[in-house]
Formats: C-alpha cells, structure tokens, sequence
C-alpha cells in the first residue's frame, strides 16, 4: 500500500517537474542566446553605401563655406573651407537613409558606433540624427524634422566611439526655432531619414578636414528588458497556471469526496440488500455489459419510491436480416457496438438494460417525458450516423414512456412497448411518444 501511495505520488508530480524543467531550459537557452546571438548589426561604409553627399551653409542665411566630398574603399572625406557669413558656418558629410518617405528605426538598436578622424584636438565634430515625425516634420519644410545631435571630440589618429542614444540631446536650435512644445522635446530614433557628420560648433574659419570610415549600430532581436519581460510572463503565467490547476484539483477532489460520502450515506440501508443480490446472481449481460433483467431488478429495488424517471424502450431495426444475411458473428458485433455508443452518450444516471435479442430499455431517473424524448432522438440522429460491421447504416425505433405516479415498471415497460411498436408502425427509424 505505501509503494502505491509513492507511485500515485510520483504520477501526480510529474508533469509538474516535466513543465519545471523545461521553462529552466527554456530560460536557459534564451538568456544564452540573447547574450551570444540574437545579434541585430547594420552598418555604414564606403563599400556598402552610396547614397552619401557633402552640404554646406551656402543655401542657407548667407552661407559662403564650401565642402566637398571624396571617396575611397576606407573612407569618406570632408574637405571644407570655412567663411564668414553664415551665423554657424558649417560643412557636413550626409548619409540619406530614406527610401521613398521612410527612414531606419534606430530605436530597436541599443547604441551606435563611429570611426572617424579630425586631426585638431581642439576642434569637435557634430554627429546628427534627423527623425521624421508627421505630427511636427513636413516634407516640404528639411529643418521641421527633429534633430537630435552629439558633440565628440577630435584626436591625432582614427577615434572610435560607441554611443548610447541617452547620450544624445535634441538640438536647441530647433526646438526654438520650431517652437517645438514639451511633448516632443525627448530624443526620437523610429524613423531617421538622415546621419550627418558635420565640423564642430564655432570652429575656426579655415580649411577643415573630417574623414569618416563607418558608423555601425547594433542590437538585439529582442533587448534585455524585453526578454527578462518575457520570461518574468513565462513564469508568472506557469505559476499561475499550475495554481489554477491544484486548485481545480483539490476541488474535484473535495466535490467528490462529498458526493461519495452522500452516496454512502444514501445507499447504507440498501447496502445488504444490494450485497446480497450482487453475490447471489450476475447483473452483466454476458455479450454486451449492458444489464440483465436481473441487474433490472437490483436498479428498480434500489430507486426511491415515485422517483420521477422515464423509459426509453429501444429495438434495432430489421435486426434479423442482419443475422441472416451476415451471420450471428457479426449481428453480435452490431449489439455490442450498439451497447458502446448508448454509454458514450447517457449520464451516469441512466442505466442501460439489454431485456434479450435486439431490444433494449435505458432508464432515465430524474428525467421527465420531454427530457427522455430528446435524449431518444439524439440517440436515433446519433446511432443512424455511426459505421457499423454490416458497413452500411443501422437505425432503431424508440418508444418513450414517463413514470406516473404510483404506476409500476412494467405498466410504464407495457406503455413504451406500446410506443415501440407504433414507430414501427409507422416505418421505423423514429420516437413515438406512450400515450
């Protein structure tokens, strides 16, 4: 008994360990994953970009600088001439990202990287991001997109940088000079349409020289907040589950511990009776399982008196010619199927009874005459549709009688055989009410 008990245990336990177990692999593996793959990587450079230009402030407020741009498999260069007139001069190198009126999301990466070389120390280039946005850029108007900027220092030699986009701020300029309201002051990476790599903020009026080699950004499929989101999900939902799932348990359990403790308490002052009976004869139909007359009259002796139950009085039709044209081998097939597709459709309540040959009575407690009917059609609808040995279709007719008060079986027996034979009466296949 202890062994069984373990075992039980164990069986019950399983699938709990299985789910365990395969949410820490599963965690396991993403977490890895995330960190070792999972890479997002898209970069800028001469041999895989073309669509790069050099602007100047000519166009713009007086401007009189000049840039020009030069090309090699290593890199970009600026060649700028910086003059008064313009009241930040300036010369930049423009990567366009736009593809028609779209741009890249940069916001699913997590920083950027840039190589580039201003050989002046003292001077600072300007990296710029141009966001367009419809709720504040036009297409007819290039300084209503939002320009969000960063300032890197110059070195002697390539410098290399990898930027996160806190470190970015929106450019003030533009905010004030768009009168930009609050709302829209933060960064903003989903759709830039432009990188541009410009001099620094007021840099001495002479020849300039800026060379950029690459700009790279970099991310993941899913970020790491995104992930530990996923998983936090993953296992709150599991929890969640498996709760729901002990608690369904344990008030199954509870529902039918109380139903078999009403049982019990119902059925102690026929239990001797019912014992006796049981030991004393078989209540099986040997061939089918369904009951016997005998096991008829166990059921009938242990029903509470005026118990509201109806009679469902059933008959294979044309059963004969089954056996005749088939054999008896497979007419007992056809009752045996038939048994197995009435107990897959009735409660546990109705219990069904073989009287011998091709009838059948399937007693309905707690069912009136309506409720029996619809049950007897659901069963013809149901018999009639199956695949039967014969391989081809098997209909029953059906007599439905109500218990009335004080009347006996066998006078409510009498009336849906009654009904039976009128089904058949009137071509088979069919419910006929007892009058």
């Amino acid at each position: 008994m202890p062994a069984q008990k373990i075992l039980t245990q164990w069986r019950i336990l399983q699938p709990i360990h299985f789910v365990l177990g395969l949410l820490i692999v599963l965690t396991a593996t993403l977490l890895l994953w995330q960190h070792y793959g999972m890479n997002l990587y898209l970069r800028f450079d001469p041999s895989n970009f073309k669509k790069v230009s050099a602007s100047d402030d000519r166009d713009t407020e007086g401007g009189k600088s000049l840039g020009s741009l030069s090309t090699n498999p290593k890199y970009w260069r600026l060649d700028c001439q910086l003059k008064e007139g313009h009241r930040s001069p300036y010369c930049s190198i423009d990567l366009d990202l736009s593809h028609g009126k779209q741009g890249i999301d940069f916001s699913k990466y997590a920083d950027l990287t840039i190589q580039y070389r201003y050989q002046d120390p003292r001077e600072q280039i300007n990296l710029v991001l141009i966001n367009f946005n419809a709720e504040y850029s036009v297409e007819e108007d290039y300084r209503s997109q939002k320009f969000t900027e960063i300032y890197l220092p110059g070195a002697l030699g390539w410098s290399t940088h990898t930027l996160k986009w806190n470190q970015f701020n929106v450019a003030s300029w533009w905010i004030a000079d768009k009168k930009i309201p609050p709302k829209w002051t933060d960064n903003e990476f989903s759709n830039i349409r432009e990188i541009r790599v410009a001099s620094g903020l007021y840099p001495k009026r002479i020849n300039h020289q800026i060379d950029l080699a690459y700009i790279e950004l970099h991310g993941k499929w899913i970020s790491n907040n995104t992930l530990q989101l996923l998983l936090l999900l993953l296992w709150g939902a599991s929890a969640a589950c498996w709760l729901i799932t002990e608690l369904r348990r344990a008030m199954q359990a509870l529902q039918h511990s109380n139903k078999q403790q009403q049982a019990l308490k119902n059925a102690q002052e026929h239990l001797k009776e019912t014992n006796q009976l049981l030991t004393e004869r078989s209540m099986r139909d040997p061939l089918t399982l369904a009951f016997n007359r005998e096991g008829l009259s166990v059921i009938l002796a242990n029903e509470p008196p005026n118990t509201l139950s109806s009679i469902i009085f059933i008959d294979i039709d044309h059963f004969k010619k089954i056996n005749d044209n088939y054999g008896h081998a497979i007419g007992d097939q056809v009752l045996c199927l038939l048994t197995q597709h009435i107990q897959q459709q009735i409660r546990p309540s109705e219990q069904l009874i073989r009287l011998g040959g091709e009838e059948f009575v399937l007693i309905c407690q707690h069912s009136a005459l309506a409720q029996a009917k619809q049950l007897a059609e659901k069963l013809r609808l149901w018999l009639f549709s199956q695949s039967w040995p014969t391989g081809s279709s098997l209909s029953c007719s059906f007599g439905v009688a109500e218990r009335l008060e004080n009347e006996s079986f066998e006078a409510a027996l009498h009336r849906a055989d009654l009904a039976l034979y009128r089904a058949k009466a009137a071509g088979r296949n069919r419910v006929e009410i007892a009058e």
